[in-house]
């Protein structure tokens, strides 16, 4: 799992799966939208242009000095499948209190449907240490402590 310059993350199992709610989503209050699906060795069938949120089967936890970035694999990449959305910065001190799981914001763009399974290996790890310390993540980041998918938060 570990490369030259990254480290492969697998795919766990739990999905939060977004359902048309026929209503307006406001961004300072999203509104209850997800769908919470096992993975088990069957694997999820995910449609054209379908998204959801996965989470690794890895739990991280990353020092003061240490930020990482997450990528999907070129063979992932290579299907249409998106592993994230906009959020590819993994914070330096995240997971600083408790090793956490990485939140996955997964979209299809293949033209057909895809079959998913927990503990493939779906995006890599490339880590960048900082000139200094920072305050841990964990401290004031939105999303810490993820044990699995979270739906998000406000923006404001």
């Amino acid at each position: 799992m570990v490369g030259n310059d990254s480290i492969d993350i697998r795919l766990g199992d739990e999905l939060l799966i977004s359902k048309a709610i026929n209503d307006v989503i406001d961004v300072k209050n999203p509104k209850d939208m997800w769908e919470k699906v096992k993975l088990d060795e069957k694997g999820f069938l995910l449609y054209p242009h379908q998204f959801l949120l996965g989470s690794t089967l890895e739990s991280i936890s990353l020092p003061e000095d240490i930020a990482a970035f997450i990528e999907g694999r070129s063979s992932v990449g290579r299907l249409g499948l998106m592993i994230h959305v906009t959020a590819g910065v993994i914070h330096a001190g995240f997971g600083n209190l408790k090793p956490s799981k990485i939140t996955l914001e997964m979209y299809s763009l293949n033209p057909n449907p895809l079959r998913i399974y927990p503990g493939i290996k779906i995006a890599q790890l490339t880590f960048h240490r900082l000139e200094s310390k920072t305050e841990p993540y964990d401290k004031k980041g939105s999303y810490f402590n993820q044990q699995k998918p979270l739906p998000p938060k406000g923006l404001i």
